[in-house]
């Protein structure tokens, strides 16, 4: 028997982040936390997904140690799908909880909140991913 292999649009957040394979943390958080559901029952959504270097076991337990690592989540993602040729045109996003994203076009790419997005366009069934090299400036950790 031969595996099939899915396009990326049919696979779900969670698969597509696993599928990319630097991104074991945020998929864990995302599966512990329940975000990771609420991705694959509404949409579309805009993931700016943090890579194991960013987002990584000290990161983690600051998170855990200091508010609901749900809450958090939601700084990272925004309602609607916006590819890297919209987010040339736009200067502000907010997330689902709110949070203002300042996006920065420049001659090294685009920043999100400092954060510069490495890889973009990764496309999952409900949305779009893009990886960023760092946390946002000023996400709020601390309540």
């Amino acid at each position: 028997m031969t595996d099939i292999i899915r396009p990326l649009n049919d696979m779900t957040a969670s698969e597509v982040l696993a599928e990319e394979g630097n991104f074991v943390n945020f998929s864990r958080a995302l599966e512990l936390s329940g975000v990771g559901g609420m991705l694959e029952r509404k949409g579309p959504y805009t993931v700016f997904a943090p890579t194991d270097g960013v987002f990584n076991a000290e990161t983690i337990g600051n998170i855990i140690g200091s508010a609901k690592l749900d809450m958090v989540l939601w700084h990272f993602i925004v309602p609607g799908k916006y590819t890297y040729a919209d987010l040339q045109r736009l200067p502000v996003l907010k997330t689902v909880s709110g949070y203002p994203l300042l996006i920065t076009p420049g001659d090294g790419g685009i920043r999100v909140s400092g954060a510069k997005i490495f890889k973009r366009d990764i496309p999952y069934n409900k949305g779009i991913i893009h990886e960023i090299d760092r946390p946002f400036d000023s996400l709020p950790m601390r309540q």
